[in-house]
């Protein structure tokens, strides 16, 4: 994320998909059963890094049990000095020998905008109707190309996963 000094500060969060526009998007799941599922623990942020590449990846949680594997990830990809990209990734692996089971979900995708709220002035009544206008009337627009963007790589992460597992299925 660009570089915001620890304080206050305005936080925006603005959904990639809107609330009815796909139903069932609070959290996209894709399940696999079938052969190899424990493939997917090295193919997964092989393809999180070549599809989202992002700024900071932070990994969460790991459980490794006896034939069952989990590992959550929170991926942000930096868009401007304002401006990042949020997704959370969680993969969920059971397996017996050779098959098994594997569920992906991804969190709520989200482009968040946060703005510092440290300085009297950035305080002030009137440097928030500046940024209002200023958000209305220029960034609005960048805005909604980051959604675009962040819509198109969900899209290519589907597409990509569901490929392999395609693939593993053979």
């Amino acid at each position: 994320m660009g570089y915001i000094p620890a304080g206050s500060k305005l936080t925006i969060w603005n959904e990639l998909y809107k609330r009815g526009a796909k139903p069932g998007l609070k959290n996209l799941e894709y399940k696999y059963e079938g052969k190899n599922p424990m493939k997917l623990k090295e193919f997964l942020p092989k393809v999180v890094k070549t599809v989202f590449m992002p700024t900071t990846w932070q990994q969460k949680e790991v459980t490794v049990k006896e034939k069952e594997y989990s590992v959550k990830w929170y991926i942000f990809k930096d868009l401007d000095h304002y401006t990042y990209f949020r997704v959370d990734v969680d993969l969920k692996i059971k397996h017996k020998g050779n098959k098994g089971t594997a569920k992906i979900s991804l969190g709520e995708p989200v482009v968040v905008t946060e703005y510092p709220q440290e300085t009297y002035w950035q305080k002030s009544f009137f440097y928030e109707i500046l940024r209002v206008a200023w958000n209305d009337m220029f960034y609005k627009k960048k805005l909604e190309g980051y959604l675009d963007w962040g819509r198109l790589k969900i899209s290519c992460f589907e597409e990509k996963l569901l490929k392999y597992f395609d693939y593993l299925g053979k």
